[in-house]
Parts: structure tokens; sequence; C-alpha cells
């Protein structure tokens, strides 16, 4: 799953990186919950938009946790 949503946590960091995310045919949205990164624990939301697939976080999440989306 890691490999298909492009998605890597950099905990040292307290960064999340989303590169090229692909969700499975039949599967429009998918939500990570309590995702950890370092400290924090959030919730992350992939969604197919079109042709595309994007990555954001929930409006509740522990804290500031950068999201870095590479398409």
């Amino acid at each position: 799953m890691q490999a298909c949503l492009g998605l890597e946590i950099h905990g040292w960091d307290g960064e999340i990186h989303v590169t090229r995310p692909r969700l499975p045919i039949g599967i429009d949205m998918l939500t990570l919950r309590h995702l950890g990164v370092g400290a924090k624990a959030v919730d992350l939301t992939f969604q197919r938009v079109g042709d595309r697939v994007v990555a954001f976080l929930a409006d509740r999440h522990d804290g500031l946790v950068p999201l870095i989306v590479r398409t």
C-alpha cells in the first residue's frame, strides 16, 4: 500500500511526502487514521478527482505536520 500511495513518512523531520499517488480501481477514497509522524498523529486522505489522486490532511490533527505532494 505504501508504494501504491507513494507515501513516505519522515518522522525525524516531522513530514509526510507523497509522490504520484495512485488508488486501486474501484477505490475512490482512502483515509489513513492516526498515522504516526514523529511524536504527532494525523489523518491523511487520498481521493480520486477526475484522472488524478489528491492527498490532504484532515481538519482534525495533532499539531502541524507538513504534507509535501509531488505529482
